[in-house]
């Protein structure tokens, strides 16, 4: 794979919450965008962006230090001007694949595609074979395969270090494609390829009755999410049972509620873990304080079990940099982005036919209109 010498000319395609504008958030750590990465790794330099809204694109010049000739209302515009080595596509999913294809065509060598990869599992192969065809690198947003905690759990259940994992169970606020695809991505991590998915999704007025969980849109943001729309299903929340070949089962809660959670239950046959952005607990059998004869679960330290080599630094631009060197693919490539989109979509068919999905029923041109 050939690219130019860094640094490498970054351009962002949709300034608003993950490619810029969360990095305001004095809660947040940093850096947290495609914005603050590309300012803070020397061998990147951010050089223009794109958006259709006009105020969030003047917010993203001022908070860049961009001058106003490299801010685009047309995508197209910046693609021909600018000729970026990388382009962040940080858009509505509805327009990820055609905005990743046309950068391809502007001779972009590297691609940071936000989650959800595509809205069929079609469109997701379709850019699989571009980028092979051009010779480009891509990741996909999962960056909690990145996360030292994450990788400490995905390398005990590879050792066993609890025992055999036997069941995750899996709580988030959101919907099943946009926010779930996380939850994919670290179940199929965890416990290899799926065998059935039985669901069922939530009602219309359940999502209206439920409030924030922090994932608000304002006004014209909805209006361009529901023009976005186009065809297809629209996201939601749901439930599901998912079936591993290798006999592990999850069972998943997702959906609309008046908090933000993300968290995973891992029951092992000698332990348990439980992860999420607000809770890293793991314990492990120890003699009852209650029972004579009898162990129960205890908790313990789980940085005592964490190696050298969970705690190495990565993050998602690394692993595109990294792609783009060397031509080796990430953990988190297009076609692993892919697989987990193919699992939310299951659950998406499940729920919409009342019948279980297998990979062989998988209906791969089922197209579900998330952001």
């Amino acid at each position: 794979m050939s690219v130019s010498t860094p640094p490498y000319r970054a351009a962002i395609v949709g300034t608003g919450r993950i490619g810029s504008l969360l990095e305001r958030d004095p809660l947040r750590t940093r850096p947290h965008t495609h914005a603050g990465w590309y300012t803070a790794d020397d061998r990147t330099r951010l050089v223009a962006g794109a958006d259709l809204d006009a105020a969030r694109l003047e917010s993203f010049g001022d908070d860049w230090s961009i001058a106003s000739e490299h801010l685009y209302a047309d995508y197209g515009l910046l693609l021909e001007r600018e000729r970026p080595d990388i382009v962040s596509i940080c858009a509505y999913a509805a327009d990820r694949v055609a905005m990743c294809r046309a950068a391809l065509a502007a001779g972009a060598r590297g691609l940071w595609i936000e989650k959800a990869v595509a809205c069929t599992v079609e469109e997701a192969d379709l850019l699989a074979r571009d980028l092979a065809d051009a010779g480009a690198a891509a990741v996909v947003d999962h960056p909690r395969r990145l996360d030292a905690r994450h990788r400490a759990v995905a390398r005990w259940i590879r050792e066993e270090t609890f025992g055999r994992l036997e069941s995750v169970h899996v709580l988030f606020s959101g919907h099943v494609v946009h926010t779930g695809t996380h939850a994919w991505d670290l179940l199929l991590a965890w416990c290899g390829p799926w065998a059935s998915v039985d669901a069922t999704l939530d009602t219309a007025a359940h999502e209206a009755a439920a409030t924030s969980d922090g994932h608000q849109r304002d006004e014209a943001d909805a209006a361009r999410y529901a023009g976005a729309l186009r065809d297809g299903v629209i996201d939601r929340g749901g439930r599901a049972r998912i079936l591993f070949e290798n006999g592990v089962e999850a069972f998943v809660t997702g959906g609309a509620k008046q908090y933000f959670v993300f968290q995973c239950d891992l029951v092992c046959a000698g332990g348990r873990i439980r992860i999420g952005n607000d809770v890293f607990e793991v314990l492990a059998p120890a003699e009852s304080p209650r029972y004579s004869g009898y162990r129960e679960l205890a908790p313990i330290d789980p940085s005592e079990r964490m190696l050298a080599e969970d705690r190495r630094p990565g993050s998602v631009l690394g692993e595109l940099l990294a792609s783009m060197c060397t031509g080796a693919s990430s953990a988190l490539s297009v076609d692993s982005a892919t697989r987990a989109l193919a699992l939310g979509i299951a659950v998406m068919q499940s729920g919409l036919t009342g019948r279980t999905v297998t990979p062989a029923t998988l209906d791969r041109s089922l197209r579900v209109a998330s952001v």
